[in-house]
């Protein structure tokens, strides 16, 4: 494994030093223009930044809207199915039966 490491890195070494500087630009640029350089690079990528933050923060208020609606309806929901003490319903059913057995009771004595 080394060796076939050393081998590629003397490889690559030799190719570079024997290939032509016609085939490898070079570039100069004066000090202030390296400066200006960087500070555009450095601004476009502030630029994408501030954009990634705003597109997050956008996301998550609209996840959260959600999250809220959606408790606030299975709360409503929770609260229509939970059994309540004053159910009149329930409380009619049972005034009927208790006076079916009354009847019920006065038919058979």
């Amino acid at each position: 494994m080394n060796l076939l490491f050393a081998f590629v890195v003397m490889y690559s070494v030799t190719r570079f030093s024997l290939t032509p500087s016609f085939y490898r630009p070079v570039y100069v640029i004066s000090d202030s223009e390296m400066v200006q350089l960087k500070v555009q690079q450095h601004e476009d990528e502030l630029d994408s930044v501030v954009d990634q933050r705003k597109r997050l923060e956008d996301a998550y208020e609209k996840q959260r809207t959600h999250l809220l609606e959606r408790e606030k309806f299975i709360k409503s929901e929770l609260k229509a199915l939970a059994p309540s003490a004053s159910n009149p319903v329930k409380e009619t059913v049972e005034k009927a039966v208790d006076a079916i057995k009354d009847t019920a009771k006065k038919v058979v004595a």
